[in-house]
């Protein structure tokens, strides 16, 4: 499972764990306090803090269960470059601006400047990181989905007009992302283009 930190929680972990699965996860600060071996608690801050720009590191860690039972975890962090932590803290302001949500604190400010992921695999470091990296390419898709296509909210109650207007929603951003890909084509070719694109929808 690989999903985003509202995810990232004890009782979210323990399901995919119960069902014999892995799990990669943003981890969402203070979500749940983190132990060493020994039982200590353990802050994240002081080391993760010699990192360079895009320079990673892993630490093995425990989480607690209500039981009392320690179980381990993987946390594996790398700093965000320059223009990363620029545009977090740009996001964070224009939300509390909003008021959408409320200042946040300065730990949490310093821990944006890093992507944080909690994980049971035992993958390299680069691995870890590149496998979210592509659940964010695909969260960017449903992303534009909803911003450019308007698909916040559906305009009928009756499943066969959601399914025809969701349909051509998706058969239109589908023909608009060919398009954008295609330096150049002639209308000699248009027949053959729309054939491609709708036998790859189809086989999709």
């Amino acid at each position: 499972m690989i999903a985003d930190r509202i995810y990232c929680t004890i009782s979210g972990i323990e399901h995919v764990l119960k069902n014999c699965g892995d799990y990669l996860l943003r981890f969402k600060s203070k979500a749940f306090i983190l132990y060493d071996e020994t039982g200590r608690r353990i802050e994240l801050l002081p080391l993760l803090r010699h990192l360079k720009t895009l320079e990673s590191t892993d630490l093995k860690c425990y989480y607690k269960l209500q039981t009392g039972e320690m179980r381990p975890l993987r946390i594996v962090a790398m700093k965000k470059d320059e223009k990363a932590i620029e545009q977090n803290k740009q996001r964070m302001a224009r939300k509390v601006s909003k008021k959408q949500q409320k200042a946040a604190q300065a730990d949490t400010i310093e821990l944006n400047e890093y992507i944080i992921i909690a994980t049971s695999l035992d993958y390299s470091n680069e691995q870890i990181l590149e496998l979210y990296r592509a659940r964010w390419q695909i969260e960017q898709v449903f992303y534009r989905l909803k911003s450019l296509f308007g698909y916040g909210e559906v305009p009928s109650k009756n499943a066969d007009t959601v399914k025809a207007w969701f349909y051509g929603k998706l058969f239109l951003a589908a023909l608009c992302e060919r398009v954008l890909r295609t330096l150049s084509f002639s209308p000699e070719d248009d027949e053959a283009f729309i054939v491609d694109i709708v036998g790859a929808e189809l086989v999709g």
